[in-house]
């Protein structure tokens, strides 16, 4: 590999890059933005009328579980995992 990886995409990728001393601090850093990435949530459109042009007005939304948060996505069990990922590597 030739530098710092544009794409992390997995639990995988995090673990090689903080093998490699090179970009252990960067890694450092990519994890914990995960870790405090607020994506627990997402709102849903209940309902909503349409106006002469065709755009969403009174519009009523619900907040709602996230399926597929982006730790979730990376392959971690919890975000508790990702951060004991980023704890035990030297992470603050």
């Amino acid at each position: 590999m030739k530098g710092y990886p544009k794409v992390i995409a997995t639990k995988a990728d995090f673990e090689n890059l903080l093998a490699d001393p090179g970009f252990k601090a960067q890694a450092l850093v990519d994890i914990k933005a995960v870790v405090d990435l607020d994506d627990d949530t997402m709102e849903r459109v209940v309902s909503y009328d349409m106006d002469e042009a065709g755009k969403m007005i009174n519009v009523v939304t619900e907040t709602v579980p996230a399926l597929m948060p982006k730790w979730r996505r990376m392959g971690f069990a919890s975000r508790e995992a990702a951060l004991d990922l980023y704890l035990q590597n030297g992470g603050e």
